[in-house]
Formats: structure tokens, C-alpha cells, sequence
């Protein structure tokens, strides 16, 4: 009988890990009201406009009276705007000027920019750059082909680190403390998922160390294949990842293994300038 598929994700899964995350924090050092405050900025996700305290509440798994203090405090800090006719909060330019911040300092974007448009036109494929947040990957850069499915991809999309050769290819070029952290929280993330979904991450990690990139079938969207590979910032201990992606017809595992797998890890090398 076939082994049955890894189970997506669904936005109630990715919305109760914070509460987890907070529970497990035991180091003196780590201040818990800031990291609730920080967890109620990350709640909004991408066609969120306007939330209200219940809803984000019932997102992160803080307390309603807790929620109300932190939508406050972070509304007079500039990064919460509230919007008195339908009593919800939406995301304010405080935030976006922080977001500014990293991706200026970073800089390796607009030089992989020209590079992904490069092999996203060649292959046909979506050509991802992204860093992790907690147990996703957030795309700070992307270019489309012809062949990609993620039409609506944008720069600050959030995709699920734990089943994505992104995601893999991140966390394998992760420092050992940082990514055995991880695993706990993918743990926690996947339940009764995680020793199937360990096991092919080790599969990945292989791949990486063999080949400089991981090959991804149907893992994440089942009608889709992928190719990951990930590099430490040249100027830095960021670690950024790569990935190209693509319908499974259009883009066959022969041919990321073949073509598109070493051009990502290509591209990864020559960003960390290696090559």
C-alpha cells in the first residue's frame, strides 16, 4: 500500500505554532511580552487588511485582555494603525520602514535579481530568494516563467519551511544550534507528521551535501516539483535560499536533477562569493 502524503499545512496549523513557540521559552533572558507584541505583527499574512483583537487573538493564542494592551501599544509605536469605523487594526508604515531596513542592509537581492530573471526565463520556472522566520520562509525577491504556478508571489509571501526545498536547503546551512531549534519547533508544528516529514528532511540534507541543492516532488503543492539550494550571506551569518519551481509536466525531476538543480547551486555559490 502507498505511504499516504505529508499533510499540507493549513493556515490553522501555521496560526496556532506561536503559542507553542512562546510555551517552550524556559531562558530568564527571554521576554515574553515583546515576543507576544512581535507574534501579533506576524499574524497578519498576506490579503489581510484588517484584523480585530478576537481574530488575533484566536491566531497567536494570546489571551483577549493581553491582545487589547499589545493592539494598543503597538498602534502608539506606529507599527498598528486602528481604524475606529469597523473597530480593527491594519499594518502601519512602522512596520514597512523595518522591512526596508533588512532588505537594504542585506543588498543581495538586487544582485540575484538579474540572475533569477536569467534561469526563471530559461527554465520556465518561479525563481524564489527567501530567509526564515520561525518555521517558514519568507520571499524577499522572486521572478516568474512561463511554467510557474505561484502567479500571485510577491515579495513578503510566506511558504512553509518544513515541506519546501526552500525551506530544506535553509535549514541544512542553518548553525547546529539554531537548527536543532528548529526541529523542536517543526515537531511541535507537525504532530504525528513529524517522523515521516524528519525523515525526508534528512533525505534533503543528503542531497544538499552531495549535489549543493535538493529535488522536491509534490511535497508541498502535489501538482509540483522543485529545486533548492541555500548560501550564508557573503557580509554576514544570514542565511538565504534559492528555489525554482514549477508545474511537475513542465519541469520533471530528470531535469531539475540535470539542469536547473546545478544552475541553482550555481547561483547559491556565486551569492556567497565562492564563484
Amino acid at each position: 500500500m502507498p505511504r499516504p502524503k505529508l499533510r499540507r499545512p493549513d493556515a490553522g496549523a501555521g496560526a496556532m505554532a506561536p503559542r507553542r513557540a512562546l510555551a517552550g521559552r524556559s531562558d530568564p533572558r527571554f521576554n515574553v511580552a515583546l515576543a507576544r507584541g512581535i507574534e501579533i505583527l506576524r499574524a497578519f499574512r498576506k490579503g489581510d487588511v484588517y484584523l480585530g483583537n478576537v481574530e488575533l487573538a484566536e491566531r497567536t493564542g494570546i489571551p483577549n485582555s493581553t491582545v487589547s494592551r499589545l493592539t494598543f501599544t503597538l498602534a502608539e509605536l506606529g507599527c498598528l494603525s486602528y481604524i475606529d469605523t469597523i473597530g480593527k487594526y491594519q499594518l502601519a508604515p512602522g512596520v514597512l520602514s523595518l522591512g526596508y531596513l533588512l532588505l537594504a542592509n542585506i543588498e543581495i537581492h538586487t544582485i540575484a535579481r538579474p540572475l533569477m530573471e536569467r534561469i526563471a526565463t530559461e527554465s520556465g520556472g518561479t525563481i524564489g530568494l527567501g530567509v526564515r522566520d520561525g518555521t517558514d520562509m519568507v520571499y524577499i525577491e522572486y521572478a516568474h516563467g512561463e511554467k510557474g504556478m505561484a502567479r500571485n508571489t510577491s515579495a513578503g509571501t510566506r511558504i512553509p519551511l518544513g515541506v519546501t526545498t526552500m525551506g530544506w536547503a535553509c535549514l541544512q546551512r542553518l548553525p547546529d544550534a539554531e537548527q536543532i531549534e528548529v526541529f523542536r519547533l517543526l515537531q511541535q508544528r507537525y504532530g504525528d507528521d513529524w517522523p515521516r516529514l524528519h525523515k525526508r528532511i534528512q533525505q534533503a540534507f543528503k542531497e544538499l551535501r552531495q549535489n549543493g541543492f535538493c529535488v522536491g516532488q509534490g511535497d508541498y503543492i502535489p501538482e509540483a516539483n522543485s529545486v533548492g539550494a541555500a548560501f550564508v550571506h557573503p557580509a554576514g551569518n544570514t542565511v538565504l535560499a534559492l528555489s525554482c519551481s514549477g508545474v511537475r509536466s513542465a519541469l520533471p525531476k530528470a531535469e531539475l536533477e540535470s539542469t536547473w538543480g546545478p544552475r541553482l547551486a550555481a547561483m547559491a555559490r556565486h551569492l556567497a562569493g565562492q564563484g
